[in-house]
This record gives structure tokens, C-alpha cells and sequence, in this order.
């Protein structure tokens, strides 16, 4: 989420849209609606089931990533239910703003 709105508000570093971009072809590959949370460094599922929290921080590196998949990963946030239940802070707030950034309406209020 951190460089991917710092490339939408200031776009001085393409290295970010080369990780935002490499991030959601991962998981593209995996499969939109079947990527777990959590993997081994070498790219191997490890489980953990298909978070919101994931789900909404891939939709925001969509804010750095030139590639039309990133449009997908957009759809799946809004596609997603409002957290509830055992993790619904964590995930919630992660859901909250990446609603805020993919919006447009994450401000920065500079002087």
C-alpha cells in the first residue's frame, strides 16, 4: 500500500509500478479467488485462506501498476463484505483504507 500511493501522489520512483506489478501477477496466477495469505519466500502456499486484508492491500497496489489486471483486483475489493467476526479490526482497517485510497479520497492535507 505505501508505494503504491506514494506512486500515485508523487510518481518519482518506477521501480514501484514494476512491484506493484509483479505483486499482482503473482497472485493473478494463483488465481483471483483462490490466492491464500500466506506463502513461503519461494512462492509456495502455505495457507491461511483468502484474507480481506490481502485482498484489499493487492486492489491498492492497483494505484501503482500499469497492467489492465489491475482492474480485476479493483473489482474484488468492492466485490468484498465488510469485515466482521474474529479478525474484522485488522482486516477492516486495511479494507477501510484501501476503499479510501482507490476512491481518491485518501487526502493529504500538505502546508
Amino acid at each position: 500500500m505505501n508505494w503504491s500511493m506514494d506512486w500515485s501522489w508523487w510518481a518519482e520512483d518506477p521501480r514501484q509500478v514494476e512491484l506493484s506489478n509483479r505483486l499482482q501477477a503473482f497472485f493473478e496466477a494463483e488465481g483471483l479467488d483462490e490466492y491464500e495469505s500466506l506463502y513461503s519466500l519461494g512462492g509456495e502456499k502455505l495457507g491461511g485462506g483468502q484474507t480481506t486484508g490481502l485482498v484489499a492491500m493487492n486492489a491498492t497496489a492497483g494505484l501503482a501498476a500499469d497492467h489492465p489486471r489491475r482492474i480485476a483486483f479493483t473489482k474484488a475489493l468492492w466485490a468484498r463484505p465488510i469485515p466482521s467476526g474474529r479478525h474484522r479490526y485488522y482486516d477492516g482497517m486495511l479494507y477501510l483504507m484501501a476503499l479510501l485510497h482507490c476512491s481518491g479520497e485518501y487526502k493529504a492535507w500538505l502546508p
